[in-house]
């Protein structure tokens, strides 16, 4: 077939800029027809000059030295100062957001340093690490402790401009870093502190894969790429699956049978990390089973997880209005399941015809993919979809569409003007999202308000939700919503405990005591249910009694001062006086300013209590 008069007029204007395969690559037409178009358009010398171009083309490699990234950052200063904007712009009404969720845990552990390598539930420590010096240099400041996050997006974003714009075209990196930049499926990995460790672990491992695949014969450039992938893993352990990137990379673009051996060093890093990895896990199946009352001894269904999670990821990115934290709404009738089986295979099989058609499309779908396996196991370990699981994988996504975009407009430059037109808009749209979602993250009451809204489903939110009435006075809602949580999930220790503090409120003390009783049983280790059951019973003046249950909250956490102050109370009040003064006077040992034990020790000398 030959070449159309636009194409024609393409390779006019392009064929002192550009090699024949970037030509040919961009028209969809073989290098040989571009080539032989110009031999018989302008001659044999430019014909020449063409050759030359293209097999230096070939042989360049990109040169991993500072002088190298000065004058790349000089040329395209204007880009990266838009795609800085864009990103301070999106997510600077969340920048003063208040610590909410599982930021509490920050709170309170921020400042005990063995904390950053116990954490029971976090299976990394990097970030732990940094928010202690944060908090060491500047205290609970939360616009501090989101800062990193931000600057790891900014970083992201930026990364994917340069390594699009060198591997593919720069027109594909703008589209794709500026989707990156404001889509609001990505706030939860961004405005939320607890979540930023998402985008942490992504800048370290796509600098990683940069430095390797852009770099390639570069000894200093493959070190970096090593230390890289060494700060993802302890980032998060999602990053296990890095290699697996470097073996599709090497299919797709590089040389896998000569290669292999360089990627074999990352693959040992995943192995020195595992033990510890594995141990975390363990010590995650011990909190939710304790602690959460998670049932793990049922496992998800492959078969019904995985075309769930990977359809949902797809249509929350390309239509982001049902956003929460707890994407709870997973049940779906036969009929609901049929199609979003058909549409998962129809993926799959899009992906593996990709892989002859256009390797990019193939290696970036399968990019989203990979990075979303450590998330898509059936041991309930982890939320079947979560936004901040695919922060890292919607970078394949976004690059695909760029990739369909550059396609579209062709070579028509009305067509052209108008398709960018459009996906301006579509951004512009993208980040008002983004703005109203870190709305919602501004604190805990605006977080689950918006959560009800589109997780009735999730026991959590309706816990949550009695929380936040009962703080605000209304006790009948509180108990109406944890009577919710509770029949969603029976075994809901926090409900139950929450349950048995609105009935305490509102005067309902036996109705109180039996659901302490319940939270207790469905977690032994809740010593707050003990604590507030020996608080009725001290108020009834059941001392005995008050004292049973403030031991086994004392046999939980044995080193809680207020447990211990209680306790001199009782015995005072149980006719052990000496007893009573020992334990208030090692409390005060202990925290020389606790009130509570100074007037409880005062009144006990006076007689007075």
């Amino acid at each position: 077939m030959g070449l159309t008069h636009t194409q024609k007029n393409y390779i006019k204007r392009k064929r002192k800029e550009y090699a024949a395969t970037e030509i040919a690559k961009y028209l969809d037409v073989s290098e040989n027809t571009v080539f032989a178009y110009i031999q018989k358009r302008w001659g044999n010398k430019e014909y020449t000059k063409m050759l030359e171009k293209s097999d230096t083309a070939d042989r360049e490699t990109i040169s991993f030295t500072r002088q190298f990234f000065k004058n790349w950052i000089k040329q395209h200063k204007g880009i990266i100062v838009f795609l800085t904007l864009l990103v301070l712009v999106a997510y600077a009404n969340g920048l003063f957001n208040a610590f909410v969720s599982d930021d509490n845990g920050i709170v309170k552990n921020v400042g005990n340093f063995q904390f950053i390598f116990s954490d029971a539930v976090s299976a990394s420590f990097l970030r732990p690490l940094l928010n202690f010096f944060i908090y060491q240099l500047v205290g609970l400041q939360p616009f501090f402790f989101r800062l990193p996050s931000i600057f790891f997006h900014l970083g992201v974003v930026l990364l994917i401009y340069f390594f699009i714009s060198v591997t593919l075209k720069k027109n594909i990196a703008v589209v794709a870093a500026m989707v990156f930049a404001v889509h609001p499926i990505l706030v939860e990995s961004v405005t939320w502190i607890s979540g930023g460790v998402y985008a942490q672990y992504t800048f370290f491992m796509f600098l990683s894969l940069l430095c390797y695949a852009l770099f390639q014969g570069n000894r200093k450039a493959y070190v970096v790429s090593l230390i890289a992938y060494g700060l993802a893993l302890v980032s998060s352990d999602k990053a296990v699956v890095f290699p697996f990137i470097l073996f599709l990379y090497e299919i797709c673009f590089g040389d896998i049978k000569k290669n292999w051996k360089k990627i074999l060093p990352y693959v040992l890093l995943v192995g020195i990390f595992a033990f510890f990895y594995i141990w975390k896990i363990g010590q995650r199946v011990t909190y939710l089973q304790a602690e959460a009352n998670e049932d793990l001894s049922k496992i998800d269904n492959p078969l019904l997880q995985i075309p769930i999670a990977i359809t949902s990821y797809i249509w929350l990115i390309l239509w982001p209005n049902m956003l929460t934290m707890y994407q709870s709404e997973m049940s779906f009738s036969s009929v609901g399941y049929v199609v979003r089986l058909f549409f998962f295979i129809a993926f799959v099989v899009f992906v593996i015809i990709s892989f002859r058609k256009n390797k990019h499309i193939f290696f970036w779908l399968s990019f989203f993919l990979v990075t979303l396996l450590p998330t898509l196991t059936p041991f309930k370990i982890s939320w079947i979809v979560a936004e901040r699981y695919v922060y890292c994988g919607a970078i394949g996504i976004f690059t695909v569409f760029g990739i369909f975009l550059e396609k579209l407009s062709g070579i028509s430059e009305e067509r052209r003007r108008f398709l960018y037109a459009m996906f301006a808009i579509i951004v512009i749209l993208l980040m008002g999202r983004t703005v109203i979602r870190n709305a919602d993250w501004k604190n805990e009451d605006s977080l689950w308000l918006a959560a009800a809204r589109t997780s009735p489903s999730s026991s959590q939110n309706h816990n949550n939700l009695g929380d936040y009435y009962g703080r605000n006075g209304n006790l009948e809602r509180a108990v109406q919503e944890f009577k919710i949580a509770i029949q969603i999930k029976p075994n809901y220790a926090d409900a139950h405990h929450n349950l048995g503090n609105a009935y305490r409120d509102m005067g309902r003390f036996d109705e109180a005591l039996e659901q302490y009783k319940k939270a207790s049983s469905f977690n032994p280790g809740l010593w707050q249910s003990y604590q507030n059951a020996a608080g009725i019973y001290y108020s009834r003046g059941n001392f005995q009694v008050a004292k049973e249950y403030t031991e086994k909250a004392l046999k939980i956490d044995p080193q809680n001062l207020g447990l211990l102050a209680a306790m001199g109370v009782i015995e005072f009040k149980l006719g052990n006086k000496e007893k009573a003064q020992q334990l208030l006077i090692q409390v005060l040992n202990l925290d020389p300013n606790n009130q509570f034990a100074k007037q409880a020790l005062s009144q006990i000398e006076k007689g007075a209590l």
